[in-house]
């Protein structure tokens, strides 16, 4: 099987056709398994350090009968990590009852059609991370945490590994003697170490943080905006647990004008010293309001400029909230911007669409 190739200012990239043996052109299909021929990995797959993931609504997912038509299964090469958002802490799940009631998970469409979307992609892309999202905005009852259910239906469902999004509402964080602590730390590093004793072994384990949780101490003391999240990550990354932890997703976003993504970067770069992803959301930001005068909207010379300091200032590369956000009129829209994101960090095949159909 030979790959039909050409080359942008991106760097390599593939399309979605391949030449048969017989010389013709079709679209892949997961049935090209069957050929005994392997993925030239070295040959199709980005050589780069940097990684692009991706958060998922399931949500918001359309719905589909056949894997094959699944958006998950068609995601580009260049997405490394996928996020399915969001299962609950307390879920309740059952090994082998590929259900997702009592989980959070919100997926339109039948749970086996996940399950076979997810083989589809891993066949398409090989190497492609797929991880839970635990909690977020919406689900924060971190009390009643069932590790057990977290790590069954990660196993069942062939993932792996979880982020873990740990969004409490009011941290508590207070400064004193030149040191930040909130009254939410003690619980933050019994979570994020209960899930990661709870995993499957070689389980990714990714923390989403807040934009200023590095923030309040040291040079970044007095670093805007200061607010009740300041300091909300410093107890975690002095913990014995933050050696369990793969990478960091850095919420660069929903902190106003007045805030710096890149010195964000720096701070938490001081305190955890493997992977850090920087994330981008599509525009309008939940904080403040749109219309506000202090109020952040994303553009793709930003996307470019914080791309280009990611590679230059060591990070392990962005993220983006979200697959299915509709960009606000006259934004960059998510296929946009993973383009100008695939296109800086030399991700390749950087000409297919995040979501396909989607408003280009």
């Amino acid at each position: 099987m030979s790959y039909e190739q050409r080359c942008d200012a991106g760097g390599f990239v593939i399309s979605n056709t391949v030449r048969s043996r017989t010389g013709g052109l079709r679209r892949w299909s997961a049935s090209d398994e069957q050929f005994a021929e392997p993925f030239p990995k070295g040959d199709i797959l980005s050589s780069t350090p940097f990684r692009y993931a991706v958060y998922y609504e399931s949500w918001a997912d359309p719905w589909v009968s056949d894997p094959y038509q699944a958006k998950l299964a068609n995601l580009p090469a260049y997405v490394g990590t996928i996020i399915l958002c969001y299962m609950r802490p307390d879920a309740q799940y059952a090994k082998g009852s590929y259900s997702f009631q009592g989980t959070g998970i919100h997926f339109s469409y039948d749970v086996t059609v996940v399950r076979d979307a997810v083989s589809l992609l891993r066949q398409r892309n090989p190497g492609v991370e797929v991880l839970l999202g635990i909690g977020g905005a919406d689900y924060r009852n971190w009390a009643g945490l069932n590790v057990t259910a977290i790590a069954d239906f990660v196993s069942d469902f062939g993932l792996d590994g979880v982020d873990v999004g740990y969004e409490p509402t009011d941290p508590g964080c207070v400064p004193g003697n030149g040191t930040y602590t909130c009254s939410t730390d003690q619980e933050y590093v019994r979570t994020v170490g209960a899930i990661a004793q709870g995993l499957p072994p070689g389980s990714t384990l990714s923390v989403s943080v807040f934009h200023v949780g590095a923030y309040g101490e040291g040079q970044w003391a007095n670093s805007q905006p200061l607010c009740s999240f300041t300091g909300t990550s410093l107890a975690l990354l002095r913990s014995d647990v933050a050696e369990k932890i793969t990478r960091l997703n850095i919420m660069a976003y929903d902190a106003s004008t007045a805030y710096d993504p890149l010195e964000a970067l720096a701070a938490y770069q001081n305190y955890f010293k493997r992977p850090i992803l920087l994330g981008v959301q599509v525009a309008p930001e939940a904080w403040p309001a749109e219309g506000a005068p202090n109020a952040h909207v994303i553009t793709l010379a930003e996307v470019e400029s914080l791309a280009k300091a990611v590679k230059a200032q060591g990070g392990g590369g962005m993220f983006l909230w979200s697959v299915f956000k509709q960009a606000k009129a006259g934004t960059p829209t998510v296929n946009e911007i993973s383009k100008q994101i695939s296109v800086t960090l030399d991700l390749g095949d950087c000409d297919t669409p995040l979501v396909q159909g989607a408003r280009q």
